[in-house]
């Protein structure tokens, strides 16, 4: 009588600690997407724009040791050295995409066959004066890529996937209403 009630002890025991096919599949993907989840967050972590054809993120960080042969390459002195990586910083001039810096490197961290895009986004101010009234549209002139428009009650309508962070809207802007952040 012993053996039946170990054995109806242990079956109620393992019915709450196995694990039936449905909850395996649902580990199995739940595990697969937040590996998706970790390698989105890590575009979302980044501190800086890139040079123009710079591969993904995870992989430009292994790839790029900050050697700064992309640096003195630029001929418009937008790239700089970040927290030991080649990071774009537009205040003075936009990126025509050159592809001088990508020439440049040795390490494959840039790669001509990449589409440029530096991975900055425009944040338009809340003064900004294509907001307030139909007067300023410089923004809107300046994007090659038609990326930004203000709808019929002047508000701003941004294209993130036409964005590829050149700056040319920021540059545009004489107010200073435009930053540039990293996209995320």
């Amino acid at each position: 009588m012993s053996d039946n009630r170990d054995a109806q002890y242990y079956k109620a025991w393992m019915t709450h600690r196995t694990v039936s096919r449905r909850g395996l599949f649902r580990g199995l993907f739940n595990a697969g997407h937040q590996a998706q989840v970790s390698v989105a967050q890590q575009d979302i972590l980044r501190a800086a724009g890139r040079p123009p054809r710079a591969v993904e993120e995870a992989l430009f960080v292994r790839l790029c040791d900050g050697c700064g042969d992309c640096v003195p390459a630029c001929p418009y002195g937008l790239i700089v050295l970040k927290e030991g990586r080649a990071a774009v910083d537009i205040e003075y001039a936009d990126c025509d995409f050159c592809n001088k810096c990508t020439d440049v490197c040795s390490k494959g961290a840039l790669e001509s066959s990449i589409k440029p895009n530096t991975g900055l986004q425009p944040t338009i101010g809340l003064s900004c004066l294509g907001r307030m009234n139909n007067y300023c549209r410089q923004c809107v002139i300046a994007c090659p890529e038609q990326a930004i428009n203000f709808d019929p009650a002047n508000q701003v309508i941004f294209d993130q996937s036409l964005c590829n962070g050149c700056g040319k809207c920021k540059l545009a802007c004489y107010h200073g209403h435009i930053s540039l952040l990293p996209k995320g």
